[in-house]
């Protein structure tokens, strides 16, 4: 009798670790008021403070904030995702003392703050002009009470994973890329209707150009809408290793995002046929990444005040980067800025599993990571090393990642 009731025990715990993990979700419209559109600006393109693209008064499609909350046990682990170029230091700050004035049911700790990094979104970071102090204070307010409705939104689910690719490029002449597209889906455990869909893959959103004067998340509207209205449930969109990635097209169209942005989705939810179980519990781990800043250009405007980044006495940034393992087959990395493809790459190979979600500009937007031998290496093409903070902030951080994952 006693071995029939451990068999069945036995049986029973890979159903109870799968339905233990709770999800929830919230979005909210974070599009900048007639009134605040005259004291912002839309970042991305051209040199810091000479961005013209401030005042502007058009929208084609709503910048969204999107939440997720997970929680395992004791265990959580939250996003806050903007429709916008990055997030600043001081800004992320705000929204986590924000969120612990009004709950202690949310571990800040394991909140992350990220972006989608669409530049036709506006600047946050204050590189380009910035935002204006009414804009910002309610856009604190909103993501604060966003992860406070996800989290109390929160029911069982189960979750499946599946992966793909699509054609992307790298701008820099490399061969390679990471080109594939990693998704999570997240159903009803008792219903199976979908309640969300995390999509993880790494392409700039700048098939709008520096001539676009209307707020859009680019092709990232296109791929969201397409799946939420053929899946259901809600689409949260977080880039990956995209420093260098991007779609190849001579058009820079709302037309042309639209229709990336499908095929996207499209391949997203074809991959979804072969989806595979994620089963097991939720595990966080912390690693600190802290690195001193030598672009005299960065520090010069975080002296000026015109750039939102926090540095010690000795010019250093410091961050936390969260390593999330689901189970046995899925894990999840945040990193702080954009990764390049040669730098990325090998550090999505060593997380464990079978699918790696490799979130950038994730709990801050410290510009390009670079691998050292290929810092000022491209001939004619020195985009990345002007937004970059350091020659070896690259080689140092990937070496904090492995000592960890491994």
């Amino acid at each position: 009798m006693k071995t029939l009731s451990f068999i069945f025990v036995f049986l029973c715990i890979p159903q109870f670790a799968f339905a233990a993990l709770k999800i929830g979700v919230w979005k909210e419209n974070i599009t900048p008021t007639l009134s605040e559109r005259s004291t912002s600006c839309m970042g991305g393109y051209g040199l810091p403070l000479t961005n013209p693209r401030c005042g502007i008064t058009d929208a084609h499609d709503y910048l969204s904030l999107r939440a997720l909350f997970m929680a395992n046990n004791d265990t959580q682990f939250s996003l806050i995702v903007f429709d916008t170029t990055g997030v600043g230091d001081a800004l992320i700050n705000d929204i986590r003392q924000r969120v612990s004035m009004l709950t202690n049911k949310v571990d800040v700790d394991n909140l992350i703050i990220a972006a989608t990094h669409t530049h036709a979104g506006l600047d946050y970071q204050g590189i380009w002009g910035g935002i204006g102090r009414e804009y910002r204070s309610r856009i604190v307010d909103i993501a604060a009470r966003a992860i406070i409705q996800a989290q109390s939104t929160a029911q069982g689910v189960k979750i499946f994973a599946a992966q793909t690719h699509v054609p992307v490029s790298n701008r820099r002449g490399w061969g390679i890329v990471d080109d594939s597209v990693t998704t999570l889906f997240f159903d009803n455990r008792k219903t199976d209707q979908p309640i969300a869909t995390l999509v993880n893959l790494s392409a700039h959103p700048t098939i709008l150009d520096g001539n676009n004067i209307q707020y859009s998340s680019d092709y990232i509207d296109s791929l969201r809408t397409n799946i939420e209205r053929k899946r259901g449930g809600m689409v949260i969109f977080v880039n990956g290793i995209l420093g260098d990635a991007q779609f190849n097209t001579a058009e820079r169209t709302i037309e042309k995002a639209n229709e990336i942005g499908k095929l996207v989705a499209n391949t997203i939810l074809e991959s979804e046929k072969a989806k595979q179980r994620v089963m097991g519990t939720l595990n966080v781990t912390t690693m600190t990444f802290t690195h001193p800043v030598s672009n005299t250009a960065i520090l010069q405007l975080q002296q000026s005040g015109a750039l939102d980044i926090n540095l010690d006495d000795k010019n250093q940034i410091s961050v936390d980067l969260k390593y999330v393992k689901i189970g046995r087959y899925t894990s999840l990395l945040t990193f702080p800025g954009e990764a390049l493809s040669r730098l990325g790459l090998p550090i999505k190979y060593n997380m464990r599993g079978k699918y790696h979600l490799f979130i950038g500009l994730a709990n801050a937007s410290y510009g390009y990571f670079i691998p050292s031998d290929e810092f000022g290496q491209i001939p004619g093409r020195n985009t990345e090393e002007r937004f970059s903070m350091d020659k070896y902030a690259g080689d140092k951080i990937k070496r904090v990642i492995d000592s960890s994952i491994k």
